[in-house]
């Protein structure tokens, strides 16, 4: 059994800017693991004789322009070739005793290429990266290398460096903060929620869906030409709740009324496609064409919530033991959902004071830091399948349609970098203890100890959550400086309501 997403309205949350708060690492423009090995004496001999330019190709990049001659590179390709001249077995050789110009002869161009890309590294790292008046962002890119064995090395390679960020006076700027009242109704229609999900589910064999009921059904594309099935396009044992606000509302109405048994026809919109990025969520290649498709559905089964009784065993039942008091059970979720609100409120004005900031902060970005935010997309989608990209991926075109996002992004960390500057922020101790503390809700179970102790197993973990911490910090300040705007749920949801259909209206008539 499982669910066809399809068939499900595009949910209208309002989502905040995902956020990675650090460019992703530099790495090596050959795609070497790990940084190059430290250099040997004959190597930073040679590093002294390479002619090297640094020259500024934009605001936000330079190129490093790099020069050796093959007399210049001689001594590194013979040490190379001596090295892999020691682990060849050639036969009418002695193991080690191959001459060195058959090793060059057999091995030379991709020892040369070898040589010439670890010089070109290192030279990066003694020429840039030692050098305290320039902080190269993302990854530095190879735009030329002209080498062949025993000829003059050139290579140009260019990076991306921090640009100057000068903060704007955020006093008059507005954003909205939503002020979350938690009302009797919204207790109640959460503890309706819990009812729902402990409820027994009774078949209905005569009886007709009603639009709170659970169905099980068989869907199967017509072809309307045709008036036939579609072969390959049938999903079998479907289910859910007739009362699920994400379903589409056509097939809602259809289904209320059916009983087990039947067999109906229905037209379903399909979702216009996505512009999908890969901060947002998953990212889906193969979205709907945005026509409406003919289905035949076969309902299988019908059901129905027995709901259990409001009482202390059903009290004693969700809170695992907790509680037992129906009053004490209203006011704890009363204080759960008063924390959910504020949590998202928080979110929800994190993302506009985001976009806020990126529009009045129109720094470039490296292309260096776009891409490396390109890779970590990609990389997400890989890992969203198992550690493989699917066979049907198009990773140039969706590099093109996420490229908006990595921008975003990219400058994003630029803002927030220069903040955490100017107000001297940092992460202390306490704040990290605070955090796993935090993190176990007092849990027994698991205490704060052992929750920091196994993120103490992951470095990356660990910087994770202190860049969290100090977004955190960040957000606070910027709250402090904008003029922020208190609006109730009714006023808000009403605001949300009238964008959600500016946006359908914008999807309906994109090309």
């Amino acid at each position: 059994m499982g669910v066809r997403t399809d068939l499900f309205a595009g949910s209208c949350i309002l989502e905040t800017f995902p956020l990675k708060e650090r460019a992703p690492a530099l790495r090596s423009p050959f795609g070497t693991p790990g940084g190059p090995p430290s250099l040997s004496p004959s190597q930073r001999t040679l590093l002294s004789l390479m002619d090297t330019t640094l020259s500024k190709a934009s605001p936000v990049e330079y190129e490093l322009d790099l020069h050796a001659t093959a007399d210049e590179l001689e001594p590194k390709l013979k040490e190379a070739l001596n090295a892999q001249r020691k682990n060849m077995d050639v036969q009418g050789f002695r193991k080690g005793k191959v001459p060195l110009g058959l090793v060059k002869k057999m091995h030379g161009e991709a020892i040369g290429y070898r040589v010439a890309e670890q010089f070109v590294q290192e030279a990066f790292e003694e020429e840039v990266e030692e050098t305290d008046a320039i902080e190269p962002l993302g990854q530095p890119t190879l735009v030329d290398l002209d080498y062949e064995l025993d000829a003059d090395l050139q290579a140009t390679l260019r990076f991306g460096v921090r640009p100057e960020v000068e903060l704007e006076d955020l006093s008059s700027v507005e954003i909205t903060m939503l002020d979350p009242e938690i009302t009797e109704e919204d207790v109640e229609d959460e503890i309706e929620r819990l009812r729902k999900e402990e409820a027994d589910l009774l078949p209905l064999e005569e009886e007709a869906a009603e639009d709170t009921d659970y169905v099980n059904i068989d869907l199967q594309r017509i072809d309307p030409d045709t008036d036939t099935p579609i072969i390959g396009d049938k999903d079998e044992d479907l289910t859910f709740f007739l009362d699920d606000d994400r379903l589409k509302e056509e097939l809602r109405e259809a289904l209320v009324g059916q009983k087990a048994g039947d067999t109906f026809r229905v037209e379903l919109p399909q979702e216009h496609p996505a512009h999908e990025h890969a901060g947002h969520g998953h990212p889906h290649e193969h979205e709907g064409d945005g026509e409406d498709r003919l289905y035949e559905v076969t309902v299988n089964d019908v059901k129905r919530r027995d709901l259990p009784p409001l009482d202390e065993e059903f009290v004693r039942r969700v809170t695992e033991g907790e509680l037992d008091d129906l009053e004490a059970f209203r006011n704890d979720i009363r204080e759960r959902l008063q924390e959910a609100w504020d949590e998202r409120a928080r979110e929800m004005a994190q993302g506009e004071v985001i976009d806020k900031m990126l529009e009045l902060h129109p720094v470039p970005v490296p292309e260096s830091v776009i891409e490396g935010y390109l890779d970590s997309f990609v990389k997400q989608v890989e890992e969203e399948n198992d550690g493989e990209l699917p066979e049907d991926f198009d990773e140039e075109h969706f590099r093109q349609r996420n490229r908006r996002d990595a921008e975003d992004q990219g400058r994003w960390m630029l803002i927030r970098d220069q903040i955490v500057e100017e107000q001297d922020l940092e992460v202390s101790n306490e704040e990290i203890q605070t955090f796993f503390a935090e993190q176990s809700g007092g849990e027994e179970q698991v205490t704060a100890q052992q929750i920091e102790q196994f993120y103490q197993t992951m470095p990356q973990m660990m910087e994770k959550v202190e860049q969290q911490i100090l977004s955190d910090k960040v957000y606070d300040f910027l709250f402090d400086r904008l003029d922020v705007e208190s609006k109730s749920r009714e006023e808000f949801e009403e605001e949300m309501q009238q964008q959600q259909q500016q946006q359908a209206q914008r999807q309906r008539m994109a090309p």
